[in-house]
């Protein structure tokens, strides 16, 4: 096997997380503010929606996996699952293992909604728009192909997109309570 290959795979897979991560979440405004009605389909966007979620958790396993494979920087488990252990860009990197574990806790509650309050779940899955920032953040700090003109303008474009989608959801909220009537 190519001496690079795990460090192709761990710059690649990191890339194509961020990519699914802010379509999960312009998947799920879609989703929860249906600006598309009537030409929008629920059911399939809530599939795509979770089919996007996992997706980018078995990226983000493939990324460390080959960082962990990978021997140039020699990341250990401590480096990858401990925030501030890493030598190499240390921020960047804790902010990029402090995501993975907020991914991680969007993806199990997701499979778990049924089991939990309505509340507790919302407020986990809410932090799906720190997520995308953080991981942005991680790429844009600890990433090595932040100087690649292609890699600038995917990044500038996601960055676009993550920002469209949070607007869209923070001015159409969805669904309220309706107050109680008077009796």
């Amino acid at each position: 096997m190519n001496e690079t290959f795990w460090w192709y795979l761990a710059r690649s897979s990191g890339i194509v997380a961020l990519v699914l991560l802010v379509a999960t979440v312009v998947w799920g405004v879609l989703l929860h503010t249906r600006v598309l009605k009537p030409h929008d389909r629920p059911a399939w966007l809530l599939d795509l929606h979770r089919w996007l979620g996992g997706t980018a958790l078995v990226m983000t396993g493939f990324h460390m996996l080959g960082l962990y494979l990978d021997g140039y920087i020699g990341y250990g488990a401590t480096q990858l699952l401990v925030p501030g252990t890493s030598e190499y860009r240390t921020i960047g990197v804790a902010i990029g293992v402090v995501s993975f574990y907020v991914l991680v806790a969007v993806q199990v509650t997701s499979y778990l909604r049924t089991k939990l309050s309505k509340r507790l779940w919302h407020g986990i899955h809410m932090l799906s728009y720190g997520l995308v920032w953080g991981a942005a953040v991680h790429a844009g700090m600890a990433g090595t192909d932040v100087t690649n003109r292609v890699y600038q303008v995917v990044a500038l474009l996601l960055t676009m997109l993550a920002v469209a989608a949070t607007a869209v959801r923070v001015l159409n909220p969805g669904r309220t309570k309706r107050p109680a009537t008077a009796r």
